[in-house]
């Protein structure tokens, strides 16, 4: 335990020191605009949009099914006790 409190700590003594040495980056938006809307117009990102949508609509759809499974089953055996 102690040899992690050690290089938690010079890891953080690291981060510090980088921290003062270095200025932030400040991107520019106009280059974060446009790359935000090329990456979301390009064919990777559109199949993934669509293999996310119809993953969804499976689940949903068996979703649905096990709900009407459940209840047609509940009404059946109701039926079957009040015979």
């Amino acid at each position: 335990m102690t040899g992690r409190k050690t290089s938690d700590e010079a890891l953080l003594a690291l981060e510090n020191a980088l921290k003062t040495k270095l200025k932030a980056v400040k991107p520019d938006q106009n280059f974060v605009g446009n790359l935000h809307i090329r990456l979301e117009s390009s064919p990777v990102y559109r199949q993934q949009r669509r293999r996310a949508a119809t993953l969804l609509s499976i689940a949903a759809g068996l979703l649905v099914g096990l709900a009407i499974f459940l209840v047609g089953r509940a009404f059946i055996e109701e039926v079957n006790e009040a015979c």
